[in-house]
């Protein structure tokens, strides 16, 4: 079922919209664009009042009531939920109880507040269609696995271009909706984004989704537009946390953030948006864009350089050489400091052209007494950098590789600090950070490896290639203990194993955390 608004309703609802939010709330983000503007963005609502779990339960009584007075359940259909006295509970078939659904799965961000009870992504939901649902992404699908009472979720293999794993699918008439509090959640939570699992996200802070979740999503807002259940929602969310879900505020803002409106500056006073989206020229030539997308990178890393539209070439050149021209994507292997210019092109028509700079991670190992400095967030994290993995509890440094696990080696650590000799018998090995954000490398240069983990134990290995996920950390430092993630293993991290000394990969934390320095 799709919302249907004669154009007299669209036009009230319109003038609504422009009306909600409080006089100068968005001014902070006038002129921004594109990337710029999802942080503008960002820095105005990721401050917010963060609620108890239990509170959700009263929450949801004004921010997801029927007019009936009902339950306002977006995943089934046949539901006729009251508050409180219909709260899950137990539950065997659709229709028992209803609970507080993460349409953003919990599991993606660790369970962490205060994403863990933002009510912009949280939904009363029917609680057997909710189990069914699991932490599977949003997608489309036949619903070869399940479908709820008359279809109206579906649960199977994905359908959409670019995935093939098991998604969830909700109805028509709600995937705008949760398009929208997909896009809340990659702007409020810009700062954490990159560190979150799922195979919907791009492990990065933008665009954040992976591509093919991106263009279902921007999709999914446009077939299905910003509706008065949606606006009086996000009024009701504001009276709780204080803050709003602009995407909701400015029907069709997705666009000026990641689709057709990118190089248009915001004016939040005189917005062109009205949640109606400008369908690209087909004869026009999407911008390419590169993957890594700029940075510090290993020696060998290969460059993607793509456009979204088919048939098209790249063309490009290398420190202002001479220009090349391959069928898309084209592929250039990074072995020195290089600028990549380069644009789109097919038939007759030509795309902007863009640059993209990279700089070469040194691997030479360092000789004599280092300083190494403990960093205490993930902010501090430098791409090309040299560190060492410690456990300050029990004053070890992770030293050689010995089989299938690191060695430790003792140091003493005095303010934080550590001044040792490294790289040689008995002394510590450091590691160079490469790669990027939520693919992060950590590089032994005396071993000419990557630590790696190739199997699901309690292990640590090398790897001549940065490639893989196997040789990919995602790294978060909270309170001076890092969190260091292996990324095809997503269960393990770096820890210290005190009753037999070793570094390795363990999925729980009965081992002593670590710290980078």
């Amino acid at each position: 079922m799709k919302r249907l608004f004669t154009s007299w309703t669209l036009l009230c609802v319109l003038i609504q919209l422009w009306a909600q939010a409080p006089s100068g709330y968005y001014t902070d983000a006038t002129g921004s664009k594109g990337k710029s503007l999802k942080t503008a963005l960002y820095q105005i609502i990721t401050d917010h009042t963060a609620r108890s779990y239990k509170q959700l339960w009263t929450d949801m009584q004004s921010t997801d009531r029927r007019e009936d007075g009902k339950v306002w359940d977006m995943y089934s259909s046949t539901t006729d939920f009251t508050f409180t006295s219909d709260q899950c509970g137990t539950y065997k078939n659709e229709g028992d109880c209803y609970n507080r659904e993460h349409s953003f799965p919990k599991s993606w961000f660790n369970d962490a507040s205060p994403m863990y009870t933002d009510l912009f992504h949280l939904y009363p939901t029917d609680g057997y269609v909710n189990n069914r649902r699991g932490n599977y992404p949003f997608g489309e699908t036949n619903g070869e696995q399940y479908k709820s009472n008359g279809g109206y979720s579906k649960l199977g293999k994905c359908t959409s271009p670019g995935y093939s794993g098991t998604v969830f699918e909700p109805d028509d008439e709600y995937k705008g909706d949760f398009a929208r509090s997909y896009f809340y959640m990659a702007t409020c939570y810009e700062d954490r984004i990159a560190t979150w699992n799922s195979d919907m996200l791009a492990h990065n802070s933008y665009p954040a989704y992976a591509k093919w979740a991106l263009d279902m999503l921007l999709r999914w807002a446009t077939e299905d537009p910003v509706s008065p259940k949606e606006i009086a929602r996000n009024n009701a969310v504001y009276k709780i946390q204080k803050n709003r879900n602009p995407y909701i505020d400015f029907p069709g803002l997705e666009q000026y953030v990641w689709g057709s409106k990118t190089g248009i500056p915001f004016d939040p006073d005189n917005y062109d948006g009205g949640g109606e989206v400008t369908p690209p020229n087909p004869d026009d030539v999407a911008t390419p864009t590169f993957t890594p997308s700029a940075g510090s990178v290993d020696k060998g890393t290969t460059v993607t350089i793509s456009t979204t539209t088919p048939a098209a070439y790249i063309v490009y050149s290398l420190n202002g050489g001479s220009l090349r021209t391959e069928e898309s994507p084209a592929y250039v292997e990074i072995t020195e400091p290089t600028t990549i210019e380069a644009y789109a092109m097919k038939e007759d028509k030509i795309s902007e052209t863009v640059s993209a700079t990279y700089t070469i991670v040194s691997t030479l190992p360092d000789e004599g007494i280092q300083t190494f400095k403990k960093v205490n967030s993930t902010d501090a994290l430098e791409i090309g950098k040299r560190y060492l993995i410690v456990c300050e509890d029990k004053n070890k440094a992770m030293g050689a590789i010995q089989n299938d696990f690191r060695s430790c080696e003792d140091v003493t650590i005095e303010t934080g600090q550590i001044r040792t000799e490294v790289n040689g018998n008995g002394q510590p090995f450091q590691v160079i950070l490469g790669g990027q954000e939520g693919a992060y490398t950590l590089y032994d240069a005396t071993a000419k490896a990557y630590l790696s983990l190739t199997s699901d134990k309690n292990k640590l290995h090398n790897s001549d290639e940065a490639g893989s996920k196997n040789a990919q950390w995602t790294i978060t430092v909270s309170g001076g203990l890092a969190s260091i993630q292996n990324n095809a293993y997503k269960s393990r991290t770096i820890q210290y194993n005190a009753s037999s000394p070793r570094f390795a990969c363990y999925d729980t934390n009965g081992q002593q955390p670590v710290a980078l320095t």
